[in-house]
């Protein structure tokens, strides 16, 4: 055999056009909120949990839509009807390497559409979720991170979770 060996990286560094993330707004009171659901067992009821956790701090429900499947981005239609209702939305949940990179791209998307957007992963998922914003072009897309896992867990432990995410969704508030 003749010829050398090729090897590619597939994490090398290349030129590419970034974008910063949208701000956040002072507060999340009277601003329609929407919610894409990615599928993940538990998901809906987190986002349940955290969307009545928010109309306590005066946010309206505005739209929800749930993916046909997690390993998918959202489609077109799903994503221009979200930023058609809402002004801002929250994606999630974020807990397994395709799923989380998926909702990283979802919120993107939602954000090229002038709609700020809430990424809600997990603990595991944080560099996973880094990776992917930072491939799309947005490495300082803000990241709302929960303790893993999400889908074995009770209703109590969902909602210590939502609360969790309600308080880093403030802390984000007049930024």
């Amino acid at each position: 055999m003749t010829g050398g060996l090729v090897v590619l990286d597939p994490t090398a560094d290349t030129a590419r056009e970034t974008a910063g993330s949208l701000p956040r707004p002072a507060s999340l009171s009277g601003l329609a909120v929407g919610y894409l659901d990615n599928g993940k067992p538990n998901s809906d009821r987190f986002l349940e949990l955290l969307s009545a956790r928010l109309r306590e701090d005066g946010a309206k429900d505005a739209a929800w839509a749930r993916k046909p499947s997690i390993g998918r981005v959202a489609s077109g239609e799903m994503l221009d009807d979200l930023a058609a209702k809402c002004d801002v939305v929250v994606t999630g949940v974020g807990d397994c390497a395709g799923c989380c990179s998926c909702t990283v791209r979802d919120a993107i998307a939602l954000e090229r559409r002038g709609i700020p957007a809430y990424v809600v992963c997990t603990t595991e998922l944080v560099t996973t979720a880094r990776i992917a914003a930072r491939a799309a072009g947005v490495p300082d897309l803000p990241l709302t991170v929960i303790d893993h896992p999400l889908g074995s867990l009770t209703v109590e432990l969902l909602a210590a979770r939502a609360e969790d995410a309600r308080g880093q969704i403030r802390e984000r508030e007049d930024r």
